[in-house]
């Protein structure tokens, strides 16, 4: 038996008191008073918002406005530089706002370049993809939960011979995604090729959306169900 294995098994003094000293200084917590330690946590708040806020500011934000050919004001970002893979062109209006890390793939199917198209006072979550090799509008004072996945080309031939042989999809399997005014799409969910979403439509977390969705509509589960929320609170 090795002597790792003694000092986790064996009952003799030596091997208890060595464990007893093991897990006492595993367990050790020095007894600071609870005043010192709220001023300690008061003091590393203030500096982690200050370091956070600088970030933002000064570096990613600013790296975001290199990204973008048009601005709105206000522009703010968080504290991850996005991913960006390809070229394209992308263009905010006023106070966009992205927390967190943003994907940022563009396709190169079409001849022309892709673009991306946000509206004024809409905000995205940590870690939105965006997999474009066409045309991304998405509207005014929508609300991007993290996770979410806009994609508007497969990235592969549906047809199973071409897909084996690698062929590249055409431009003919790349489809629009439009997304209308006060849209809010919950965590995770996928906006397929095609997709059309209308003002005002709630898009709930996991949902796949391939299709067009009236204006004023709720939509969950998989597959997705459409219900119509002229009265909302009817519904809760």
């Amino acid at each position: 038996m090795s002597i790792r294995s003694k000092l986790k098994k064996e009952d003799g003094f030596p091997y208890k008191f060595i464990r007893n000293i093991y897990h006492g200084y595993n367990r050790f917590s020095f007894p600071i008073p609870k005043v010192i330690c709220v001023i300690l946590w008061e003091v590393v708040s203030t500096l982690m918002k200050a370091y956070y806020w600088a970030k933002s500011s000064f570096w990613v934000t600013p790296l975001y406005r290199g990204l973008c050919v048009e601005v709105g004001k206000n522009l703010k970002a968080g504290t991850f530089v996005p991913y960006v893979i390809g070229r394209g062109k992308i263009y905010l209006g006023d106070n966009v706002i992205f927390y967190g890390k943003q994907n940022i793939i563009f396709g190169s199917i079409k001849s022309e370049l892709p673009e991306i198209h946000i509206g004024e006072n809409t905000g995205f979550g940590h870690n939105v993809t965006f997999d474009i090799a066409g045309r991304l509008v998405i509207g005014r004072q929508c609300m991007i939960a993290g996770g979410v996945m806009f994609v508007d080309c497969g990235g592969h031939s549906i047809v199973p011979e071409k897909r084996a042989v690698g062929e590249s999809p055409t431009e003919k399997d790349v489809r629009e995604i439009t997304i209308g005014n006060n849209v809010w799409i919950g965590t995770g969910a996928y906006i397929l090729p095609g997709a059309i979403i209308g003002d005002n439509c709630v898009i709930a977390a996991n949902t796949m959306i391939s299709k067009k969705v009236p204006q004023n509509s709720l939509v969950y589960a998989v597959p997705a169900k459409v219900i119509e929320i002229r009265n909302i609170t009817s519904i809760i």
